[in-house]
């Protein structure tokens, strides 16, 4: 948060324990797992309460991640 000045956590979850918390199953739709070499960059937006809000399979770009935070305003 400090780093990038966001005003919201971000969390990575490279062994998917956060992914599985939520039910998701331990292989998962391959659309929402990271995949470096396809530059693929996933996402899942989680609200205060626990509740995920939305599930974006790709935040690849820079433009793409805008567009997203400014959805959440």
């Amino acid at each position: 948060m400090e780093k990038e000045g966001l005003p919201f956590p971000v969390l990575s979850d490279p062994e998917r324990s956060i992914a599985l918390a939520y039910g998701m199953s331990n292989e998962g739709d391959s659309q929402y797992l990271a995949n470096p070499a396809e530059g693929r960059r996933p996402a899942v937006i989680i609200d205060e309460e626990g509740l995920v809000l939305k599930l974006l399979p790709d935040l690849a770009t820079v433009e793409q991640q805008k567009e997203t935070l400014a959805s959440l305003a």
